[in-house]
């Protein structure tokens, strides 16, 4: 089996995939993210380890001797959040998250680094934000330089996993591309942007491609979370690199071909393509990253309209009813009956307090019930996606789009996505995409085979979504 580590923002997942792309089990643990003071987000290293040991040990408890059947471990992550280690590899900061916004005030500074010449064509990135991880590097250096004249390595989150299991301080290209310091076409880190910035390249890890193999873990370097959870895996078990959440969710979704598209809807919307060449006249807005071959890129657009808000909408329900019953209510309304648009302008709340629904929903009246909101939502979020797959195609639409995350649950909302892009949309039978397609890049490197040849064994759809035309 393989498994697979999750480093998702919300939830970290862990999962054992079988070498025949079924999963086996699953299970999904809540770090504890501290957010005070107002605007920080972190996790500490501590704390992470202790997840670690606590997803092994709820599939271990629940899948007795599997952890020892257990060939090779890699992960899917988020990006731009990190931690410093000084020369022991002992942790200078907690690991910071990339929502963290302590960098406020740096957009200006930041504006005239993306005025660099050839940024755009050197990253892969339009722009850098304040939540990028070079923005809290700069943060760090200003506002704590005793833990930055300590710091002997930066830790992406996944290669902080990587050196805890491996003891090696290696990173994976597309994640890397993402924080925009990372030469997308050499996988090397840019000089001229990290000058600017003040990081000497030896605090950074070494840069490889998605599906490398590190070889069998290290016992020594796992002892930390050994101690933590008990478990114990074969020392002939390999370490694979895995890759960005979003490329793997795309991998998973059988997205490995120039061409292909699919999107994941989540706590945020993406929409991925594969390319076989960099688009140097790209949409605003589009990332681009390397994929798992050489040659092959990833582009993608990605927005903050999607199914948080239906999980928001949720939690202010007194009965916080289950998704089900929310789709259910919605399949009720006709298509574009709501009588509301959605205010993305207005924040939405962490807790229950803050922004109304009245005040997210416009147009909101006693007559409306639960399934307009949840009906308004679906529509709105199908709209956004329409938008990006117009931004990464160009006018060279995909003759389908493959669909994971909460939102592939759904058969409603894949069918108004399909009404509402015109094209037929297909989910994955497999309930995490994401793990799948980590697993996959693992299964490449045990078998020494390529990614779209196991893709067609393991990726399983479930029937098409065809568009229904309007009346």
């Amino acid at each position: 089996m393989i498994l697979v580590f999750d480093l998702g923002t919300s939830y970290f997942k862990f999962a054992l995939i079988d070498r025949s792309g079924r999963l086996v089990d699953s299970c999904r643990i809540q770090p504890p993210v501290r957010s005070a003071p107002p605007g920080t987000m972190e996790l500490d290293a501590e704390a992470f380890v202790d997840v670690l040991g606590q997803g092994i040990a709820q599939l271990a408890g629940r899948n007795p001797g599997s952890l020892a059947a257990v060939q090779a471990v890699t992960f899917a992550t988020q990006t731009n959040s990190f931690v410093l280690l000084d020369t022991a590899c002992r942790p200078l900061t907690p690991i910071i998250l990339w929502p963290d916004i302590r960098a406020a005030g740096i957009e200006e500074e930041f504006r005239r680094l993306c005025a660099l010449p050839g940024f755009t064509a050197t990253t892969g990135i339009p722009a850098l934000t304040r939540q990028f991880m070079a923005a809290k590097l700069l943060w760090i250096q200003r506002h704590a330089p005793q833990a930055w004249k300590r710091t002997a390595k930066i830790c992406l989150i996944s290669d902080y996993l990587t050196l805890l299991l491996t003891g090696q301080h290696v990173t994976e290209a597309g994640t890397a591309g993402l924080t925009g310091l990372l030469d997308i076409h050499h996988l090397r880190w840019w000089p001229e942007l990290l000058a600017r910035l003040n990081i000497p390249s030896g605090l950074l890890p070494q840069v490889v491609r998605a599906g490398s193999d590190l070889g069998p873990i290290s016992l020594r370097a796992a002892n930390p979370i050994a101690e933590v959870s008990g478990f114990g895996l074969s020392p002939h078990c390999h370490f694979v690199v895995g890759c960005l959440d979003q490329y793997a969710g795309a991998i998973g979704a059988g997205n490995v071909r120039p061409g292909s598209v699919s999107e994941t809807t989540g706590t945020v919307l993406a929409t991925v393509r594969c390319a076989d060449q960099f688009q140097a006249a790209a949409a605003p807005g589009v990332f681009q990253g390397p994929a798992f071959a050489k040659d092959l890129y990833y582009q993608m657009v990605f927005g903050e309209v999607s199914a948080n808000y239906l999980e928001w909408y949720r939690r202010q329900l007194p009965d916080r009813p289950d998704f089900i019953w929310l789709a259910a209510q919605a399949a009720r309304i006709a298509p574009h009956k709501t009588g509301l648009r959605l205010r993305s302008d207005v924040p939405l709340s962490a807790a229950d307090s803050g922004s109304t629904v009245g005040e997210v929903f416009e147009g909101l009246t006693p007559a409306h019930t639960p399934g307009h909101v949840v009906r308004c939502i679906m529509e709105t979020v199908a709209a956004a996606l329409r938008e990006q797959v117009m931004a990464l195609s160009r006018g060279s639409w995909p003759a389908e789009i493959r669909s994971a995350g909460g939102g592939a649950r759904s058969d409603l909302w894949l069918q108004i996505k399909a009404d509402t892009l015109e094209m037929p949309v297909r989910a994955t039978e497999c309930p995490e995409p994401t793990c799948l397609g980590a697993s996959m890049l693992a299964e490449a490197a045990l078998s020494n085979s390529g990614i779209p040849a196991i893709a067609q064994r393991w990726v399983r759809l479930k029937p098409v979504m065809n568009p229904v035309a309007s009346t």
